[in-house]
């Protein structure tokens, strides 16, 4: 495994994310959040911290207003903001209720996964709001429902997983894993590896290096022959948290190349 190819990602990643799209200013804070928690070396040897600094004053910028037919992503972007900044102690001006309920029963009707989790980041932020039950998703969606599962519980990855009924969720993602990785789906596959890292569970080595193959010679990391802006910075995103965790375990000197003994050391290390 290179460190060079997390590198490369995580310029990718802040390039595209480098716009004035609500999603992309809401994303590059949660990715910069996740990194600082999951992947702390590589966070600090890319002195990171005061481009997490700016993202989060960067999310101060987005509207707090939640008019009816805004579109989902947005919605989340815009209760992302409130939640990243309380996670650290910043102000939000208030939610205005009614409307974050109206948002998201809007939301759900036409998907429970998203309608599922902007209720629970309203939740989170105090708003009483009806959670729409995802336990009958299946396929990527359910995928997506279990490791967001683990990211709340966690304040996305920055605390200890403790939850009561996280093991189910984590039995069932790893089971899931070569599901998507054979069907290409590396964003959820990617979410799937860094929750099970996060929970201290072994992940195959070889599972990273089929994510890391699929590495774009720009450094994004793609899934699908979508030009969709957000997906292709989301899924960049995801990939670039799981691979920095091993980078982090690449020896000094040389062209820090990682290979694929020296992951499975380090991986056998982890379970001792």
């Amino acid at each position: 495994m290179s460190r060079a190819a997390c590198d490369r990602a995580l310029e990718r990643f802040l390039e595209l994310t480098n716009t004035t799209l609500e999603a992309h200013i809401s994303d590059r804070a949660v990715t910069l959040h996740c990194l600082r928690a999951h992947a702390p070396e590589f966070f600090e040897a890319h002195q990171l911290g005061p481009t997490l600094d700016a993202a989060l004053e960067g999310l101060a910028a987005l509207p707090s207003t939640f008019p009816a037919d805004l579109p989902w992503e947005v919605v989340m972007a815009r209760l992302d903001a409130h939640y990243f900044r309380a996670l650290y102690g910043l102000e939000n001006p208030p939610l205005p209720v009614a409307d974050v309920r109206a948002a998201v029963a809007g939301v759900t009707e036409q998907s429970v996964l998203a309608g599922w989790l902007l209720a629970e980041l309203a939740g989170a932020l105090g708003v009483d709001v009806e959670v729409p039950d995802p336990s009958g998703l299946t396929g990527m969606e359910r995928t997506y429902w279990r490791t967001h599962q683990i990211l709340l519980w966690t304040s996305y990855l920055r605390d200890p997983l403790e939850t009561e009924g996280a093991d189910e969720a984590l039995d069932e993602l790893a089971l899931a894993l070569p599901v998507r990785l054979a069907w290409g789906e590396i964003d959820p596959a990617a979410e799937i590896i860094f929750c099970l890292q996060a929970a201290g569970r072994a992940v195959d080595p070889e599972f990273l290096e089929r994510l890391l193959a699929e590495q774009r010679p720009d450094g994004r990391f793609v899934d699908s022959d979508s030009d969709d802006a957000r997906e292709q910075a989301h899924c960049t995103a995801v990939c670039l948290i799981a691979l920095a965790r091993f980078s982090s375990d690449a020896p000094e000197g040389g062209a820090g190349e990682t290979t694929l003994a020296t992951v499975r050391s380090a991986e056998a290390a982890r379970r001792v």
